[in-house]
């Protein structure tokens, strides 16, 4: 199945975390494929994401998922103006395994390699969907690992204004998934089980209520959350734990409504410290638009939180479709074709090139 005008073209990788990804974009950004393998089904029964089957899985999937794109629509490597692919942050034996293929990849075709920080492909993820946005913008990265509110003022020009001290508001979700019972990923299970409750009742309190800072805290509030299981005799510990379908089929009871009263009072409190904390922060940075991108994007409980604080302030809201919101290989090649034109960031020393656990942008210092 060729691609139409595919001599000008450019490969994305992305393995920082669990999920094998593979792009195709052509030179004005348009995704002609995006291809993700998920790893779910491997980590799902440890509750969490098991970092060395993670790269050992990323070392038998990238070559073949690469294989299926180059082959599936004819692209040679001479069709290939340049390789990208994500450096940092992320599990480093899952990165090292991308970046290893993207180095090889690139000096066989003899073309740039660039990198990429995963939070800017994230930040610039809603470019993929949206052409309408443009700089500068305030955007908060959510996802399982990163909870960054930044002000994205133009390319590889960003300013962190707040950050979480302690847990990721994916992280937070998962974990109080898992305490509920739940297989990982946790985060869609307690969108469903809260948008089936009516009326949540639990009031748990809200971190950081009332402090100045910018900054996220989900701890207090998972330990709230486990407080009120364990009151509840609904707390899992060390038990076989279950999918969405298999709570599904249990009768209706006042349990299940208890597990579903958790999960909601839980997504409620999370909405409030989002809409809150970008509430403040546009009172000290008035942009015209605000964004939600990463994982937790494609929360619909968060989505319409935000829109709602929009529309009462009169700003644009923007956030990437479903499948551009967890780790995609699109939005790093997006990110990528923004810098192919600047020299300074392309590596044509691929053999030097190598992975880091850590971003620059979440290195930046929290502004005040």
């Amino acid at each position: 199945m060729p691609i139409a005008n595919s001599h000008k073209m450019i490969l994305a990788i992305e393995t920082s975390c669990d999920d094998s990804a593979v792009a195709l974009l052509d030179m004005q950004g348009n995704v002609l494929t995006s291809q993700i393998s998920s790893q779910t089904e491997l980590h799902e029964k440890y509750g969490g994401i098991v970092p060395e089957l993670a790269s050992r899985k990323h070392l038998t999937t990238l070559p073949l998922l690469i294989r299926y794109v180059l082959g599936e629509f004819d692209i040679r490597l001479q069709d290939l103006q340049a390789v990208a692919v994500t450096y940092a942050p992320g599990l480093i034996g899952s990165l090292l395994v991308g970046v290893s293929y993207a180095k090889s990849l690139a000096w066989l075709a003899g073309v740039p390699l660039i990198p990429v920080d995963h939070l800017e492909g994230h930040l610039l993820a809603p470019f993929l969907d949206h052409k309408d946005l443009r700089f500068p913008y305030m955007g908060l990265i959510a996802s399982g690992g990163h909870t960054h509110l930044v002000i994205a003022n133009g390319l590889n020009d960003y300013k962190l204004i707040g950050k979480t001290i302690d847990d990721a508001a994916g992280e937070a979700y998962d974990k109080v998934a898992k305490m509920l019972g739940f297989q990982y990923p946790g985060g869609p299970i307690i969108e469903k089980l809260a948008g089936e409750c009516e009326k949540p009742t639990i009031e748990f309190p809200i971190p950081l209520k009332g402090k100045k800072t910018l900054n996220f805290s989900f701890s207090g509030l998972k330990t709230a959350v486990r407080n009120k299981a364990i009151e509840g005799d609904l707390y899992v510990e060390k038990k076989e734990l279950i999918s969405y379908d298999d709570f599904a089929k249990w009768p209706e009871s006042d349990k299940k409504d208890r597990v579903r009263d958790i999960a909601a009072s839980f997504q409620q409190v999370v909405v409030k410290i989002i809409v809150q904390r970008f509430e403040k922060a546009l009172k000290q940075y008035p942009m015209k638009d605000i964004v939600l991108t990463g994982g937790v994007a494609s929360n619909t409980g968060i989505r319409e939180g935000l829109q709602a604080l929009a529309q009462k302030r009169q700003k644009r809201f923007f956030f990437p479709d479903s499948k551009n919101c967890t780790d995609n290989a699109a939005m790093i090649g997006y990110t990528a074709l923004q810098y192919f034109g600047d020299r300074r960031f392309i590596r044509e020393d691929h053999l030097r090139m190598n992975a880091s656990s850590k971003s620059p942008i979440g290195q930046l210092v929290v502004s005040t």
